[in-house]
């Protein structure tokens, strides 16, 4: 007898930024700010389904408790300093086909534009090493990154997640 296999159908991503002057209060604003406060997170590492579709956060009902698999980005930090978070994801393969994907994650005291860079080098460090082809193609590659400065006298977070839904 085959175990049932817990494979999400479709997947979101989203982000938020959350300022405060506690830290973990701050973790859960920007939690709160990417509407995902309400869920037990769990993270995971870094495969995107095969035939799993991306759709919108307003499309998903989470209820408060659900045990929610994602894959997360978080960056803390204090008065002034830059705090960034990034994600990116996409298909191995051309952006019509409906294989598996990866997905990968950055943080840090970095700039988006830096975060950019690094998200965007590591997908194809990746790719390289799941298909030994010079070739490779990431289809729909996609990024999402927030960096904030921290506001003066607070401590601060953001987040980019990529939560699975089943």
């Amino acid at each position: 007898m085959e175990k049932e296999k817990l494979i999400p159908r479709a997947f979101f991503v989203t982000s938020g930024v959350g300022m405060d002057f506690e830290q973990a209060i701050a973790f859960d604003l920007a939690l709160s700010n990417a509407g995902i406060s309400e869920c037990n997170l769990v993270e995971v590492s870094s495969i995107l389904p095969a035939n799993a579709v991306e759709i919108e956060r307003s499309e998903v009902t989470l209820t408060p408790g659900e045990i929610t698999f994602c894959v997360m980005s978080r960056a803390d930090g204090e008065s002034g300093e830059v705090i960034g978070a990034g994600i990116g994801y996409g298909r191995i393969g051309s952006e019509n086909e409906h294989g598996f994907g990866i997905i990968c994650e950055h943080h840090g005291h970095y700039s988006r534009e830096y975060l950019v860079a690094k998200l965007s080098e590591k997908l194809y460090t990746m790719a390289e090493t799941r298909i030994h082809d010079k070739k490779i193609e990431i289809g729909g590659k996609k990024l999402e990154v927030k960096s904030e400065e921290v506001e003066v006298g607070k401590f601060g977070s953001v987040v980019v997640a990529l939560v699975f839904v089943f």
